[in-house]
């Protein structure tokens, strides 16, 4: 993505990719210089609520930490669902039911689905063009609402990262076994006589 949307909406496993130390390094990487040209093009990632509130279900003590401290930074916005995301998922659900299907064809269990909508309903309420999820029901969703979708590994891998995969890792050298030599045992010929078969 050359131009990045002033505002863009994350899901829970976007938020548990960013604060795990678990993360690959092409994923940790990716993240990292998404971050950076949002910082630098002052524009603003919405963390909902209810994306949250997922991520701390799991959350160690250093997660939780590593959240507070992403709260104070600008460019990151901790979204509520309020009346205009009430609105905005009123409207996805009217959409769904219209169809015929309140589920849209999904085979999620229901409160999932309601889940990744209010996520989609959060971001459609603060302004957000883009969504990032590796959960193909919110990518789904935005799409639906006009919002562009993409997951964590479409996202841009910095040139940085790249190199690492064009240099091979050092080859181990493996140590040359030292065989001592076995001295030869000199068999000195019987005096009794062989028997005969």
């Amino acid at each position: 993505m050359k131009t990045l949307p002033k505002v863009i909406v994350v899901d829970a496993n976007f938020i548990i990719a960013y604060c795990s130390s678990k993360t690959t390094p092409d994923d940790r990487a990716r993240i990292q210089h998404f971050i950076e040209r949002v910082e630098k093009a002052k524009a603003k990632v919405v963390f909902p609520m209810v994306a949250v509130a997922e991520f701390l279900v799991g959350a160690d003590l250093a997660g939780v930490e590593f959240l507070n401290t992403l709260d104070r930074k600008t460019h990151i916005q901790m979204a509520d669902f309020n009346r205009a995301a009430a609105f905005e998922l009123a409207q996805i659900d009217r959409a769904a039911i219209g169809s015929g299907d309140k589920k849209d064809e999904s085979e999620e269990p229901w409160q999932k689905i309601k889940t990744d909508r209010q996520i989609v309903a959060i971001g459609k309420a603060q302004g957000a063009q883009l969504v990032i999820s590796n959960d193909k029901n919110v990518r789904n969703n935005a799409l639906r609402v006009n919002i562009q979708a993409m997951k964590i590994q479409e996202l841009t891998l910095p040139e940085s990262a790249r190199q690492m995969h064009l240099v091979p890792p050092p080859i181990k050298s493996i140590p040359k076994a030292r065989a001592k030599p076995t001295p030869l045992k000199v068999i000195k010929p019987s005096s009794r006589p062989v028997p005969k078969v």
